[in-house]
């Protein structure tokens, strides 16, 4: 059962993501600098729950419209190996409560998120990292704020700086979340087959490279 929801989890990331990418002049990226308005007290309840006191050097967290939150980190390691986590809520952390006529919210985390771990090679986790972060800070430069979203946010943090909004659909995104789908089918999936989601993953971040060199200038 387990196995079956992280890979519908990870099948949606990738059915999100379409195959082909649009050139970066012509991609529009709905992304900006911290938390949307109004969402800093529910992503951050998530990212607790998924992470606890851990300070990852890199994360994404998923709040959708409707069903459960999830989340990837990588959490660096001075020796070896990094680790690489996926979670997922037992149930939904946002929810709306209605009682007559008053309507409120409540964040439930007093609960044990699904959670599969596993090593990621600490070279592929750096490049991820570095990559990462070249890609955000194109995307989403110093001083855009976070737009107001009303449906599914998307934060990342990299390095400390955290960027949200919007899934992404092209360009530089697209690349990333394709990544993402990798990370959480490594996650989930057999121990032989990680050496090839590497690959994949490297594969990914070398066009994500070559994107980024294209729209630089």
């Amino acid at each position: 059962m387990r196995a079956a929801l992280l890979m519908m989890a990870a099948a949606a990331f990738v059915a999100a993501v379409p195959a082909p990418a649009f050139a970066w002049g012509t991609c529009n990226v709905n992304l900006g600098r911290g938390w949307p308005p109004a969402v800093g007290n529910y992503g951050g309840a998530v990212e607790k729950l998924f992470d606890g006191q851990a300070q990852p050097a890199l994360s994404l967290v998923t709040l959708p419209a409707r069903g459960v939150e999830t989340g990837i980190s990588l959490l660096p390691s001075e020796r070896g190996d990094w680790t690489l986590r996926y979670s997922r809520a037992e149930q939904r952390v946002y929810n709306r409560i209605e009682t007559g006529q008053r309507i409120g919210v409540e964040l439930r985390t007093a609960q044990t998120p699904e959670t599969f771990e596993i090593p990621i090679p600490a070279a592929l986790a750096q490049r991820l990292l570095s990559s990462w972060s070249s890609a955000l800070g194109q995307m989403s430069p110093q001083g855009r704020d976070a737009p107001v979203i009303d449906g599914e946010v998307l934060s990342f943090v990299v390095n400390g700086v955290r960027y949200s909004g919007t899934r992404p659909t092209c360009g530089a995104g697209e690349l990333m979340l394709q990544q993402v789908a990798l990370l959480i089918e490594a996650s989930e999936g057999k121990e032989k087959k990680r050496e090839k989601r590497w690959n994949e993953i490297e594969s990914s971040l070398d066009e994500l490279q070559q994107t980024l060199a294209g729209t630089a200038g």
